[in-house]
């Protein structure tokens, strides 16, 4: 699966860019500020329809634009093969205007959960490889990732129980500030019997999943780390316990039981407090938390393996490789993580967006072979190969573009 073309009408700091995009690596490489972040946000925003960064509406607008064009727009072609490994080629187009995103799919109107299992794409960033040693939703988020992406069932599934858990903390608001009437009471009943339904239906494929990563991650990890000397593992923690192993009777039980002992604290409190927004991942290392027993470097390496051992399962599952998407991660790498995880994406087939604000580390793989871009202040321009063969830096590349 690739994307052949993207185009960027007034969003952010872009006013009307078009880039011929190419199969396999294409590196964006300029100075901090220019843009970088923001081309692979667009390509993350018509896979999601949200932002991986935190962003309202008026943040996709370009600030430079005229008053009267308060709105923005991202078009992109989209190549995939199907099993038979027939190609299929899309239109895909996102809309900013007066407050609100719509997405098209070949000139239909279409849902994002759909284009999130059509176009699925896997991010690494900065923050992302922090995952581990920042809080729990940073973790859960990981595991919902991957079922958004694999299937589009789960992706329904995920956002019905979210909207359902609003319903409910809503109501629970209202009965905390007073309203105990046997309507309402019993309103909250009825809501609640679809609410534990539905958590244990996202919390059973969050196990699924986890169980169906392991393999490759545990593959993943020692690999990167280059020993098989460590145990990799997962844990997932409900109430304290760790349910990688339950079955989904077991998981609507467990549930179940710990909502009984919270009900009367919950309509107190006024919000859920049980369910899959309050459960954990945890990566072990040797049986260990390796939030307590990793260094910075191993709980990168972890995740990197985490997101490594997504994109194959992806490719293993539907038979097709998601779009990586590589936001300054190489700074955050040291030297011979970096030259693993080179070597991993120049085998895959997957095609892979890098930004970076040079390339003394390209001595990972071969610049020629890929595409490099230069970005200068919401300017992409494609390198020339002279220009290419002459990077030793980011300055050297700018000068060679201009």
């Amino acid at each position: 699966m690739n994307l052949t073309s993207l185009r960027l009408f007034q969003f952010r700091n872009f006013a009307n860019q078009e880039i011929e995009l190419r199969p396999g690596l294409c590196f964006f490489v300029g100075r901090n500020g220019q843009g970088k972040t923001n081309l692979l946000e667009a390509v993350y925003l018509l896979s999601r329809g949200e932002s991986f960064r935190p962003s309202q509406h008026e943040h996709f607008l370009n600030r430079n634009r005229a008053a009267s064009l308060d709105r923005a727009r991202i078009v992109a072609s989209l190549e995939t093969e199907t099993l038979q490994e027939f190609k299929l080629k899309h239109s895909l187009s996102l809309d900013f205007a007066e407050g609100r995103r719509s997405m098209t799919l070949d000139g239909k109107r279409t849902g994002f959960s759909t284009m999130a299992s059509l176009f699925p794409v896997v991010l690494f960033s900065p923050e992302s490889l922090a995952a581990i040693k920042e809080g729990p939703d940073e973790r859960r988020q990981l595991i919902d990732n991957v079922l958004i992406t694999r299937s589009e069932r789960d992706a329904r599934m995920l956002k019905e129980f979210q909207k359902t858990l609003r319903s409910r903390n809503a109501l629970l608001k209202s009965i905390a500030e007073g309203d105990r009437r046997p309507s309402t009471l019993g309103t909250l009943e009825s809501l609640t019997k679809l609410y534990l339904l539905l958590a244990t239906q996202v919390t059973d494929a969050r196990i699924q999943t986890l169980r169906a990563l392991e393999p490759g991650f545990r593959e993943s990890a020692a690999q990167i780390f280059n020993e098989n000397r460590h145990h990799f593992s997962f844990a997932y923690e409900i109430s304290g316990q760790d349910a990688i192993t339950w079955s989904a009777n077991q998981i609507f039980d467990a549930i179940s039981q710990r909502h009984r002992e919270l009900e009367l604290r919950e309509m107190d409190y006024g919000a859920s407090l049980i369910g899959p927004q309050k459960h954990d991942l945890r990566i072990n290392i040797d049986q260990n938390d390796s939030r307590y027993y990793g260094s910075q470097g191993q709980q990168r390496a972890l995740i990197l393996a985490f997101k490594i051992a997504q994109i194959n399962l992806h490719q293993t599952t539907l038979g097709r490789y998601p779009v990586l998407l590589l936001d300054d991660v190489m700074s955050e790498l040291d030297s011979d993580k970096r030259g693993r995880l080179m070597e991993y994406l120049e085998q895959t087939r997957a095609q892979v967006l890098i930004t970076a604000t040079d390339l003394t580390w390209s001595r990972h793989f071969s610049l020629e072979r890929n595409a490099v871009f230069t970005v200068d202040n919401g300017i992409v321009t494609l390198a020339t190969s002279s220009a290419i063969r002459a990077v030793g830096s980011a300055n050297m590349l700018e000068d060679a573009s201009t």
